[in-house]
């Protein structure tokens, strides 16, 4: 961002207890960037031509899960962003309730002000860490969308061993974890898949073929499902998720164990259950990962 500051109009600058935040535009696309350590992450961008449609592979990759599950009637998305992918499924899908939790107000705020995010119709969200409201929560959902972010990484809290078998307490049995692992600057997954592997029964990797991002969905049944089965599903999806991603395409894009080797050590809690309030806390103002960044780079 920092190369092309000229091309962009500058629309919003908010710092917050956990993000310095800019909402930016340029031509016919709106976006958010998070800033870290003199870096910029892209967080969400729309077209304001098709503001419905998702602009973004990664969001578009995090519709993947509804291969396996085309009706979804719960989903629980922890992170929001300017709230595009609630949106897009909410319209897709009436009826259905989602959960979304957001640590951050000033970023809720910010998406309702410059992205269309409302709630209502469904949607509801809750202020608070991802892990705490998974804990506290007794609800039971058929995805869990994970997209939480801070400066150049997920808050390390949130990739634990611990969390996904928390995460796997609050599905339903047929649920599905979907989670943003980011792309080829992300060398930790081969740790984030052997950390899943622990705790789902069956994990696939999803990556576009410029390798700008990267989804992992992790069920909690390996249903044996073959490509060319999934294939089929996907001509039932409803139109406007087709026309967000070629379905075939997404199948095609698949990488199992061709992606990454299940190798290095599992990410497991580096607290005390005593100390989980103080290491929430931490990690959601620091960016542990910092050393490896995961960041989102532009895509169209």
């Amino acid at each position: 961002m920092t190369t092309e500051t000229q091309q962009f109009k500058i629309l919003n600058r908010s710092r917050s207890s956990y993000n310095d935040i800019f909402v930016v535009e340029r031509e016919n696309l709106r976006e958010m960037w998070f800033q870290g350590k003199g870096r910029f992450y892209l967080q969400t961008r729309i077209d304001l031509d098709r503001p419905v449609d998702l602009a973004l592979i990664y969001t578009r990759l995090l519709l993947a899960p509804l291969m396996w599950n085309p009706n979804p009637s719960r989903i629980l998305m922890i992170g929001l962003g300017g709230g595009v992918l609630p949106r897009f499924l909410s319209g897709v899908y009436p009826g259905i309730q989602i959960d979304v939790v957001e640590v951050d107000g000033r970023v809720t705020e910010l998406a309702r002000r410059y992205f269309g995010f409302k709630t209502g119709s469904g949607i509801r969200v809750f202020e608070s860490d991802g892990r705490a409201f998974v804990k506290q929560s007794r609800q039971k959902y058929d995805l869990v969308l994970l997209d939480a972010f801070k400066g150049g990484s997920v808050p390390y809290h949130l990739k634990t061993l611990e969390f996904y078998r928390e995460i796997a307490q609050s599905l339903t049995e047929e649920g599905i974890l979907a989670t943003n692992l980011y792309g080829k600057s992300n060398m930790l997954k081969p740790r984030d898949w052997k950390t899943l592997e622990l705790v789902f029964q069956q994990v696939s990797f999803f990556e576009d073929p410029e390798r700008v991002a990267t989804v992992c969905v992790a069920n909690l049944r390996d249903n044996g499902v073959a490509l060319e089965v999934l294939r089929k599903y996907t001509s039932n999806l409803p139109k406007s998720v087709q026309r967000n991603l070629s379905w075939i395409e997404n199948t095609d894009m698949i990488q199992n164990g061709s992606l990454v080797e299940s190798s290095g050590s599992v990410f497991e809690d580096d607290f005390e259950a005593s100390e989980f309030l103080k290491a929430v806390k931490r990690n959601n103002r620091n960016d542990p990962f910092f050393d490896h960044p995961y960041p989102i780079r532009n895509s169209s």
